[in-house]
């Protein structure tokens, strides 16, 4: 009986313990931030105020944790007074990012009592803004036209456009250098037999890049590159390609993991177009052009390339069949090489047009085209899923007003898609966008532009690593041509289209939009100033 008295005792003076233990935690009673917030401005500092005085020591950088949705720790000073704990960001937050606050245990009150329990709250920052649009090249001989542009992994971008001399086109390039901006547009090509078009650029993991493009010798079109090297600059243009049966056009490029990169291009036999390609190796260079499909029945033309995270590629393509055009594909596994190309459309009421493609983290990918049905064009997709291959292609817009024309596709880290397209509504040309969802599929297309003063055309999209997106486009206000954009915002979706310049000297066309890994993002286009055609730039940050 003695024994379970004192047992009794034992566990009401435990629970007596317990009790003021926990009366005299240290509390969160107050976050700046609240918890859930949205549109949190990027500069802003973090704050905790607690029901107790702390002991100022406890409070640091290994109790007061910040971390991006990503993983990624938030760097910063810790300070503490009035029971006010204070994190300061070494630099601003990245734009329509989550971010997690956690107090660690750690924390003590004067009495040396801990907090009960680490606490943690959320918010998520506000977006960018556009700055304002500014010439990125300044060499007034000729015309500048098309800019391409992409970005490395350090948030440095590079732009690449033709230009003329007054006598040749030229392929030029600039460079966007993080925190510094533009430099000043340099010529990457020096062999003036012929005049060199359509530059397409590509980057590597390490920041080195590859600018390829087609330039005539005199008698045929060629296919040139020339590599970027980080810390170094621009190489010598050379030739990747020495087949002079015919002319060859338009070429892509893409680069996998571990810095080796594959181009695809169009090139005449003498009698009809193929689809070539050729691989850079990293440390070796460029390997032989060949071949990559055997279909003689008519032209093939305008090839796409996307290559997932294993170093595996697709490249897709448009081709006759003799009666009408199709679109075919063809796989290069890592290692082993091209495959076999394969039709992925079978719908023969009328003629396909124009792939994009996208792969995503998994190595699945997206395919689009626009296609008509006998009447009007539409847009179709296909889905390649890796270990199985194509599925069949599907309609992914059903508005049957007017011609859809020109998509893009791009796929967020999570696998999730967005389309865009322009449509025309019988009155004017419109942008429209649907989203793929992971595991789900195709959603129901939508409007994402209402300015209907003019058409809207040729858009262009690009995703930053937590899964928002930007969409650019050219439109026309009745006078003339301006560049638009709009936001994608996970888990919420478009917002509302904005003009991002304002020169009103000249039309503004064909834009190009790049993301880097925080969200930042440049787009570029080519803008008469009333008397020649110059490139421009502005950036999102």
């Amino acid at each position: 009986m003695w024994y379970g008295r004192k047992r009794i005792i034992g566990l009401c003076a435990g629970l007596l313990v317990a009790v003021l233990f926990c009366s005299g935690c240290i509390k969160v009673t107050l976050t700046n931030p609240a918890d859930g917030s949205t549109g949190v401005a990027r500069n802003a500092v973090i704050q905790v105020t607690f029901d107790l005085p702390a002991q100022p020591k406890s409070v640091n950088a290994g109790t007061f944790l910040v971390e991006d949705s990503l993983g990624n720790p938030v760097t910063g000073t810790v300070t503490y007074a009035n029971k006010v704990a204070t994190f300061t960001p070494e630099s601003d937050l990245v734009m329509l990012r989550g971010y997690t606050v956690t107090l660690t245990k750690g924390i003590k009150n004067f009495l040396g009592f801990a907090m009960a329990a680490d606490y943690s709250f959320d918010f998520t920052t506000c977006d960018g803004t556009w700055g304002t649009a500014a010439l990125i090249e300044t060499d007034n001989a000729g015309n500048a036209y098309y800019p391409q542009i992409a970005f490395d992994a350090a948030g440095n971008a590079l732009a690449v456009w033709y230009q003329s001399d007054g006598t040749l086109l030229n392929i030029w390039a600039n460079r966007y250098t993080a925190g510094v901006g533009w430099g000043t547009a340099a010529l990457i090509e020096t062999n003036n037999a012929g005049s060199a078009y359509d530059p397409q650029i590509a980057f590597d993991a390490a920041g080195n890049a590859l600018a390829v493009w087609d330039q005539t010798d005199g008698t045929r079109s060629s296919i040139w590159a020339n590599r970027y090297t980080a810390g170094s600059g621009w190489g010598t243009a050379e030739l990747i390609e020495t087949d002079n049966a015919g002319s060859a056009y338009f070429p892509q490029i893409v680069f996998d993991a571990a810095g080796n990169a594959l181009a695809v291009w169009h090139q005449s036999d003498g009698t009809r177009f193929n689809i070539w390609a050729n691989r850079y190796t990293a440390g070796s260079g460029w390997g032989t052009a060949e071949l990559i499909e055997t279909d003689n029945a008519g032209n093939a033309y305008y090839p796409q390339i996307a290559c997932d995270a294993d170093g595996n590629a697709l490249a897709v393509w448009q081709q006759s069949d003799g009666t009408r055009y199709n679109i075919w594909a063809n796989r290069y596994t890592a290692d082993a090489g091209w495959g076999m190309a394969t039709l992925i459309e079978t719908d023969n009421t009328g003629e396909a047009w124009s792939p994009q493609i996208a792969f995503d983290a998994t190595g699945n990918a997206l395919v689009v085209w626009y296609q008509s049905d006998g009447t009007r064009y539409n847009i179709w997709a296909n889905r390649y899923t890796a270990g199985s291959g194509w599925g069949t292609a599907e309609l992914i817009e059903t508005d049957n007003t007017g011609d859809a024309l020109s998509p893009q596709i791009a796929f967020d880290a999570a696998g999730n898609a967005l389309a865009v397209w322009q449509q025309s509504d019988s009155t004017r040309i419109n942008i429209w966008a649907n989203r793929y969802k992971a595991g789900a599929g195709w959603g129901t297309a939508e409007l994402i532009e209402t300015d209907n003063t003019g058409n809207a055309s040729y858009p262009q999209l690009a995703f930053d690593a937590t899964g928002n997106a930007l969409t650019v486009w050219e439109q026309l206000d009745g006078t003339r041509y301006n560049i638009w954009a709009n936001r994608y915002t996970a888990g919420t979706g478009w917002g509302t289209a904005e003009l991002i310049e304002t020169n009103n000297a000249g039309g503004a066309f064909k834009p190009q939009i790049a993301c880097d890994a925080d969200g930042n993002a440049l787009a570029v286009w080519w803008q008469s100033d009333g008397t020649r055609n110059n490139i421009w730039a502005n950036r999102l940050e």
